[in-house]
């Protein structure tokens, strides 16, 4: 089992007022998650409602919360210590 806490270094300079409330200041974690023997993802939001989802696979939570935004500034910190500037 892999965990990661996942920043977004430039999400809340992006939006609007209304906005910036979905997204933490950039030196606070966006998410966490955990990549489980299988490879099913949990995904535990720490922004908004902080609502947990379950992913088929770490590929499609990238498509959908990570590459669907290259100017987030996304950094993920593994915890075995990799750390991917996406």
């Amino acid at each position: 089992m892999r965990t990661a806490v996942v920043y977004r270094t430039e999400a809340q300079k992006l939006k609007d007022e209304f906005e910036k409330a979905n997204y933490n200041d950039a030196k606070d974690p966006q998410f966490e998650m955990c990549v489980f023997s299988d490879g099913k993802v949990a995904q535990r939001w720490l922004v908004g409602s902080g609502s947990c989802v379950w992913w088929d696979d770490i590929e499609d939570l990238y498509t959908v919360h990570i590459y669907a935004h290259p100017d987030y500034g996304t950094r993920v910190e593994w915890s075995d210590g990799k750390v991917e500037q996406l």
